[in-house]
């Protein structure tokens, strides 16, 4: 059991995170909505980290760090009432758990010698963790400046979740202009958010481009 999974960790990942992206929506008129959305960000989480740890001490107690907080952070509605504040710290938590997360991914996909499909999954996830990142991010805005996008503060207060459908829409361009930002500071965090997308898949296209063709090379001299 331990080989498969980390012979295909990010593949699991990947999976989680797309269970909870797709499915969680539809979760959302259960009379406890929150259970399976933070279900499945608990099994992301966990996956994550497991994923991501190495034989590097430092990095074992990063990821740990980072991890705890976020779990009670994503299961304290159950035990706490929350308040802005609460929110506030949050997504900030977890956009520096998301951060440091893809940034291992990152390195992982760049020292790979060979393209395999848990390869392309990892990239798949980093892609998935921007937009939560960035989501959190606008969050974090909304929070500090109340009435950065075009809904209430209050109803995005209520359903941080439409920060998320935002920033996937924007990551990937797509842009249906049913939320959009209304001041020079969410403005600015969307455009970097959109040029950021960009660039990530230009760049990932090239490597894992790149990284076959020696593949084929170093096979042919063979």
């Amino acid at each position: 059991m331990l080989r498969v999974f980390i012979q295909n960790k990010y593949t699991i990942l990947l999976c989680i995170v797309l269970l909870n992206v797709i499915s969680a929506p539809f979760f959302s008129d259960s009379d406890h909505p929150g259970v399976f959305f933070n279900t499945t960000f608990s099994l992301i989480i966990l996956t994550a980290v497991l994923s991501v740890i190495d034989d590097k001490t430092l990095s074992q107690a990063a990821s740990i760090a980072l991890m705890l907080p976020c779990l009670f952070f994503v299961w304290q509605a159950y035990f706490y009432i929350i308040e802005e504040h609460m929110l506030m710290a949050s997504a900030v938590v977890q956009a520096i758990f998301l951060a440091y997360m893809s940034l291992l991914i990152i390195l992982f996909i760049f020292r790979a010698p060979v393209v395999t499909r848990d390869l392309v999954s990892a990239a798949l996830v980093v892609y998935l963790f921007l937009a939560m990142f960035f989501a959190k991010l606008y969050l974090i805005l909304e929070l500090a400046y109340p009435g950065s996008f075009s809904l209430s503060h209050e109803v995005i207060r209520d359903k941080p979740g439409l920060l998320r459908y935002f920033s996937m829409v924007t990551l990937s361009t797509l842009g249906y202009g049913d939320l959009s930002p209304v001041n020079d500071k969410s403005q600015t965090l969307a455009g970097i958010e959109a040029i950021f997308g960009q660039i990530y898949l230009a760049v990932l296209i090239a490597r894992l481009v790149g990284m076959q063709g020696a593949s084929i090379k170093r096979f042919s001299k063979k």
